[in-house]
């Protein structure tokens, strides 16, 4: 299977393709791309707590780094930053570990 993604742990073709959409804002004028993308990844996960973690903060990375990716179109830029408080939210509603209290804490800053 593709590694296309290797901070994510589900690497579904259909998926990857959303995140590659995203990341690289091919499809700019679609911001409901960014709402299809992250209800399919909660999908997959399937009730698989222990994976909930590193995808959210998987989710967080994606959407940041293309915030700050200048070659990318500002308003889909905007768009990313936008929706980066959705798996901080989802971040923050887990049952965490004092280590990972404090890296929520960084991120959120």
């Amino acid at each position: 299977m593709c590694q296309c993604f290797p901070s994510f742990h589900i690497q579904d073709p259909a998926i990857n393709s959303l995140r590659r959409k995203i990341r690289q804002g091919l499809e700019a004028d679609n911001p409901s791309l960014i709402a299809l993308w992250l209800s399919m990844e909660e999908v997959e996960l399937d009730y698989q707590h222990e994976l909930r973690w590193p995808l959210y903060l998987a989710q967080y990375k994606l959407l940041l780094d293309t915030f700050a990716d200048d070659l990318i179109v500002k308003h889909w830029r905007i768009t990313c930053l936008d929706n980066i408080c959705k798996p901080l939210s989802n971040l923050q509603r887990l049952f965490v570990s004092r280590q990972q209290t404090e890296q929520l804490r960084k991120l959120q800053h």
